[in-house]
């Protein structure tokens, strides 16, 4: 089937239903401001003439969800370059700075468009998304180039991988995914999703816009504060298609528990409610479409499905049927959409599996990406039946037809000769904990002695170590694994990405860090063999704090954060060599000022220094208690 690129769709739109609403946004005060398919050919044409100017290389959208990200992302189409989709810096969260920074660092875009000025990015050409003063002006369209989109994984964080999507597969997806949705011209859709994010930006912006229905963007912070607000918007614009991760229907079952919380509450329009980016639940969805059912939700809406950045977006889907399946057991993402190949796989003989077996998911077809910007992309592709395949690194089975995903590859814990999904094992305590647990984090840690299974979950109040034994046992006796330790800690406390998933490799070096200690932990003795490793990843973290102390008092600085680069904060030599001093006299330990000098950041001269010092055998409880010493003592500068 042939396809239009979504830059002539759009154009195509734009000159016949000209004053047809394509985009629609709301903000906390409820007002509406929108915009027609004419208004997005003239504001998008205006700023394609621009970009233009500015040379073929990558463009960064650095704009909050709202009105100016799809017109920024059609401009990129219709210059001919392509668009990477990205976030204003927050400066209050360091990990969306360092991806942020990452994504500069591997693509080097040579123009940003976004509302303000971001010195720090070192990108040269900034543009502004021009406003009503292009409405009506004839669309710039440059020469169309075969990369759309350069993707950044929502995992992403020290190296960000920028996956490559063609417009022809962009074109495909969006439009095999409206056939999925049985989208139709009573069609209309609802969005909170971060429109930097794969599900964000191609179901929620471009899919609409190929499907030629209008959608209402809210943004994803009021989602995230206000839940319930999302569904009022269902019945206020009659939505009939919106959805997003798993946490998301979770956190609206969680938030309605006051008496009135459903009053005046439509969710009749509903056809579509879409899950994925993260493993979809039985439990969610059957406390979901249980605390909803008064107000007009069915069931059958739900529609889980599968899908990752190397597909352009979706692989699968298909309605939920709460009879359907084992209730502990995977949900089935339903059958795959249009042009899509699916294959369960041996990854170890690389064959095909009988159907119902579990094996890697390999997925071929025109959404497939052709690799990476900058990275290897070899293991990334292998060859079934001589069609080159995508291998997903996610793990699976199909049966009937219908694809159910059981987890990553990489997080499979690998336990005395047994294999354990980590999902299998964290749904396991979460349904033991029941609405007081958040999320939870299963990892290994391997230890001189052997491996150790651990489990760290976020819940509510003050749990006590009974808890933590309920856990141990629900876990036994649904999965077979016997867990060693069990960390009970505060919400929000787990490191997530950027669209909510939990990081579990980040989970486990926090865990070394010592950053749950305060936690309650059952089977602590276990962790003695690591204690010499744990001592000096916390005391090089607390050393990390003090040398950003050290520089911001010696060079009179605001701030300086762990990551910040030393040159950029104006230290030189002079500033080294009295940050080193004041340092060693601290400390009472040596701080050469070829150490500083050579460091980049502020965690490197910590870094180098610790192991100087454990070198010199200094151990890290005395780093510590020179550090807690020099705490206690009215400062250091």
């Amino acid at each position: 089937m042939e396809v239009q690129a979504l830059s002539h769709v759009m154009l195509a739109r734009a000159d016949k239903a000209p004053d047809a609403v394509a985009y629609e946004s709301i903000d906390t005060s409820g007002l509406v401001s929108t915009l027609t398919y004419s208004q997005v050919a003239s504001r998008a044409g205006e700023l394609a003439g621009r970009l233009a100017e500015g040379g073929d290389g990558p463009v960064l959208i650095a704009l909050p969800a709202g009105l100016d990200y799809p017109v920024a992302v059609f401009a990129g189409f219709l210059a001919g370059r392509p668009v990477i989709p990205a976030f204003p810096p927050d400066y209050s969260s360091t990990p969306d700075r360092t991806r942020l920074a990452g994504i500069v660092a591997d693509a080097r875009p040579s123009t940003l468009v976004a509302r303000e000025r971001y010195p720090e990015l070192g990108v040269p050409d900034v543009l502004r998304v021009p406003g009503a003063e292009a409405d009506g002006g004839k669309p710039h369209v440059g020469p169309e180039q075969d990369i759309a989109v350069i993707q950044y994984t929502s995992g992403s964080t020290g190296r960000p991988r920028g996956v490559l999507v063609r417009h022809e597969g962009l074109a495909a997806n969006t439009a095999a995914i409206a056939e999925k949705f049985g989208l139709d011209p009573e069609s209309r859709a609802l969005t909170w999703l971060p429109p930097f994010h794969d599900m964000g930006l191609v179901g929620g912006l471009l899919t609409p816009m190929a499907a030629g229905i209008p959608i209402r963007i809210m943004q994803p912070g009021d989602f995230l504060k206000a839940p319930l607000w999302w569904l009022r918007q269902i019945g206020e614009t009659g939505a009939t298609h919106t959805g997003g991760p798993n946490f998301g229907y979770d956190l609206c079952v969680r938030r309605a528990n006051r008496q009135d919380a459903l009053d005046g509450l439509d969710l009749s329009s509903w056809r579509v409610a879409f899950s994925g980016a993260e493993a979809v639940k039985h439990r969610t969805m059957t406390e979901f479409a249980a605390k909803f059912a008064p107000a007009g939700f069915r069931p059958e809406a739900f529609l889980p499905s599968y899908g990752l950045a190397e597909a352009t977006l979706m692989v699968s889907a298909g309605h939920w049927s709460p009879t359907a399946g084992e209730p502990d057991g995977p949900v089935s993402c339903g059958t795959p959409v249009a042009g899509q190949r699916v294959a369960v796989v041996d990854p170890e003989n690389l064959t095909p599996v009988a159907d119902g077996a579990e094996g890697e998911i390999w997925i071929a077809g025109r959404h497939i990406t052709s690799g990476y910007l900058s990275h290897e992309s070899g293991e990334l592709f292998g060859e079934l039946d001589g069609v080159r395949h995508l291998r997903t690194g996610d793990l699976g089975f199909l049966r009937d037809g219908d694809l159910y995903v059981s987890g990553r590859a990489k997080d499979v814990i690998v336990h005395r000769g047994v294999n354990y999904h980590a999902v299998d094992v964290e749904a396991a305590a979460l349904d033991t904990v029941g609405r007081a647990g958040r999320t939870a984090a299963a990892f290994l840690l391997e230890t001189p002695t052997g491996s150790v299974p651990v489990l760290a979950l976020e819940v509510h109040g003050s749990p006590g170590a009974s808890l933590a034994a309920d856990i141990r046992t629900a876990v036994l006796a649904r999965t077979r694994l016997r867990l060693e330790v069990v960390a009970l800690v505060g919400p929000r406390s787990l490191p997530r990405t950027s669209s909510g998933k939990v990081r579990r490799s980040a989970a486990r070096d926090a865990f070394l860090a010592g950053a749950f200690d305060d936690a309650v932990v059952s089977g602590r003795d276990r962790l003695a063999a690591l204690e010499p490793g744990r001592a000096r990843i916390a005391a090089t973290a607390d050393l990390t704090s003090l040398v950003c102390g050290i520089i911001a008092g010696t060079g009179e600085l605001p701030d300086c954060k762990p990551t910040d680069e030393l040159t950029a904060l104006g230290v030189d030599s002079l500033r080294a060599a009295e940050a080193a001093a004041v340092l060693e006299h601290a400390l009472g330990l040596p701080v050469p000022l070829e150490t500083v000098l050579t460091s980049a950041t502020p965690e490197r001269v910590a870094a180098a220094l610790m192991t100087g010092w454990l070198t010199d055998g200094h151990d890290a409880a005395l780093v510590r208690t020179r550090m807690e010493s020099t705490h206690e003592g009215a400062g250091v500068v």
